[in-house]
Order: structure tokens, then C-alpha cells, then sequence
């Protein structure tokens, strides 16, 4: 296969001295020899520098970038945006694990169809304190009921509706499972908002504005590694639930500017917007919350025009959504509480059950 596509990958990195050195041995041992892995050390305290440092010195592919100051992960991954000179960006994070074949793959299929994002799947690995992997989630092209190993379109319409598909099965927020065209990034000026939380998907949004072509592949060429340690994007979030509020705000007026938002969008949007209302109640009992606190936000939400609109749209599709969402969508706030209370003690007792637990849609 000619080497035609130079790729550029940016590794934003924050305090990852224990897993950054595999993530790096992973680009240097790819069966596909053009690209660039750009290194953006955003202050890092610990020895993730010098380690992404000892691999520039072997391999003349690498590049290293430091910020003098701690800026947050959205200006690592803007720094790499403007030091890239490749066709495609990947935004991979420092502590996950790729398979040799991600950028062979990713090449084969671009030369096929050169189309303006490429997603590929990937597993989601819960490892315990010594590495093992007790459970994993595979999140391919399958869960989007698709029979090809591949599906590719530049149909307006296929797209905004592979756009909701993706969402519904947590294949859309993330950056690290896609190839973007880096002159679509760069002549629009796309940057990552310093926002915390939600900066994925909502940079995903802005890219999908200018998306005229778009290919799914079902090869798992990436492991998202949870071990528990902090991730770049993770940490206290006070405002989750805000912040999640933001998010499908975006997608529900994206959908009204294409101009599908129909029921079935809307009913993942619902189902969205009441997964994350049941995580901000578990939050707030872990932080300490009062019951009478918790219930009166959760009242405050009913005024709302989200609330009052999502509601509606809440199917009745699965023994979670009957279980967890219904009682919210109901106002039946002391219900819902008391299943949250029960949340929170699977979590912080028998975390494995509640990792399987909380992927269930």
C-alpha cells in the first residue's frame, strides 16, 4: 500500500508517567511508517515529560512541546493542531492502549474513500489495581445494526442519522476513536473550547458542521484504558450536570439545523439527558448532599424548558429506562432518589458490577 496519507497524532499529556511509555511504544511499532506523533506536555509534574522525551531521541517521527504553565487539555490539543502538518489528525490520549494496524488500517481505508472523518471502534477496558482486565465493552459498527464491515456515505441525511446512532452507543463524544481531515480543522479555525468535560463532543459537533463524507469502520483498533487512574478530561466536576445540559443542548440543535430531529433522535436525546439528571443525584450523595438539597434540585429542574421537552420523548425500550429514567421523567423525586442511593453503594462497594451495570443503555 503506497504511504500517501501522513497522519498527525496529538498526545496532549498531564501527569501520565505511568502509562504514557506504552502508549508511545504502540506509535513507534505501527505497521505504518507515515506519520507524526506530537507531544504536547502540558506542565506535567511528574516523569511523563522526560519519558515522551527519550522517545524523540529514538525516533526522528516524534516531536515534543511543552507549556510553561498548566493550561488544560483542549490548549494541548489546539497547540498540536497548529503544529501538525499531516492529512488526518488523531487526538490519542497518553494513558489507552492502540492496536500496531490503527494507522495501516485507518490509510487503507482513507485511500479507498478519502472522506473527511473516519470512526473506528473500540473496546473499553476495566482493569484493577494490578492491571488485569476484570471487564470489557466493545463498542463497534455492529450496535449501529449494520451487517458491513465498513459503511461509508456522503449522503447529508445518512450521516446526520449515523451521527445520532453513534451517540446512542458512546461512539460519538470521544476524540481518540477518529480520523479527522486536518484542512477542515484548520480552514474552519476548529479549536477545543477550555471547557471541562464536554469538550470532546463538543468539538465532534463543530467538526460534523463541516462533514460532507463520513466512513464507520468495525475494526477495534483502540483500548480505552480505565484503571482507575485520573484521566485528562476527568477529575471533580461541580457543574456535571450543567455541563451535560450543554451537551445535548448542542446535539438537539444540531439536529434541528439539519432538520432531523425527529422522534427517534429525540428519544436518545431523552434517554441521555436522564442518565446524566440519575448520575448528578449519585454525585451529589457521594459529595454529602442533604436529601432535602437534592430533592429541591431536582424540582428546579422540572421548571425548565430541557425537562419539560425531554419528557416527553422517554421510551419505554429497556428495564433502565423503567427502572432509573421513568421515575425522573415522572417527578417521582423520592423514587428516583432512593434508587440512586442504591447506585451509589454498588458503586463504592462492588465497583465491577457497577462498571457492567452503568454501560447498559
Amino acid at each position: 500500500m503506497s504511504a500517501t496519507i501522513k497522519f498527525s497524532v496529538i498526545m496532549p499529556t498531564y501527569g501520565v508517567g505511568d502509562y504514557i511509555g506504552d502508549a508511545l511504544g504502540c506509535l513507534m511499532m505501527q505497521t505504518y511508517d507515515n506519520f507524526e506523533v506530537i507531544i504536547v506536555d502540558d506542565c506535567s509534574p511528574d516523569k511523563s515529560g522526560d519519558i515522551a522525551k527519550s522517545f524523540v531521541e529514538r525516533d526522528d517521527r516524534f516531536f515534543y512541546y511543552r507549556h510553561e504553565v498548566n493550561q488544560g487539555v483542549s490548549a494541548a490539543r489546539n497547540t498540536g493542531v497548529q503544529k501538525a502538518t499531516g492529512d488526518y489528525i488523531l487526538f490519542l490520549d497518553p494513558d489507552d492502549l492502540y492496536e500496531r494496524n490503527l494507522l495501516r488500517v485507518c490509510a487503507a481505508a482513507l485511500s479507498r474513500n478519502p472522506v473527511d472523518l473516519l470512526v473506528y471502534s473500540f473496546t473499553e477496558d476495566y482493569r484493577n489495581a494490578a492491571g488485569r482486565i476484570e471487564y470489557m465493552k466493545g463498542v463497534s459498527l455492529e450496535d449501529m445494526d449494520y451487517d458491513d464491515d465498513t459503511v461509508t456515505t456522503n449522503d447529508p441525511a445518512t450521516i446526520h442519522k449515523m451521527v445520532m446512532q453513534m451517540e446512542e452507543i458512546t461512539m460519538l463524544g470521544y476524540p481518540w476513536n477518529k480520523c479527522y481531515k486536518a484542512s477542515i480543522i484548520k480552514d474552519n479555525n476548529l479549536q477545543y473550547q477550555k471547557i471541562k468535560h464536554v469538550e470532546d463532543i463538543l468539538f465532534n459537533c463543530d467538526f460534523l458542521d463541516y462533514t460532507n463524507s463520513l466512513t464507520v469502520i468495525n475494526d477495534v483498533l483502540y483500548h480505552y484504558r480505565n484503571q482507575g487512574q485520573p484521566r485528562l478530561t476527568g477529575g471533580a466536576i461541580d457543574d456535571y450536570f450543567s455541563l451535560q445540559s450543554i451537551r445535548i443542548k448542542r446535539l438537539f440543535d444540531q439536529q434541528q439545523e439539519w432538520k432531523t430531529c425527529d422522534f427517534e433522535a429525540l428519544g436518545i436525546l431523552a434517554k441521555e439527558y436522564f442518565r446524566s439528571f440519575q448520575s448528578a443525584m449519585v454525585r451529589q450523595l457521594e459529595s454529602g448532599t442533604k436529601t432535602d438539597d437534592i430533592l429541591a434540585w431536582c424540582n428546579k429542574q422540572t421548571e425548565t424548558e430541557m425537562y419539560q421537552e425531554l419528557k416527553k420523548y422517554l421510551p419505554n425500550d429497556s428495564k433502565t429506562v423503567k427502572m432509573l429514567y421513568k421515575p425522573l421523567s415522572e417527578g417521582m423525586f423520592g423514587t428516583a432518589l432512593k434508587r440512586a442511593r442504591l447506585m451509589k453503594y454498588t458503586k463504592q462497594y462492588f465497583p465491577g458490577l457497577f462498571n457492567r451495570a452503568k454501560q447498559i443503555r
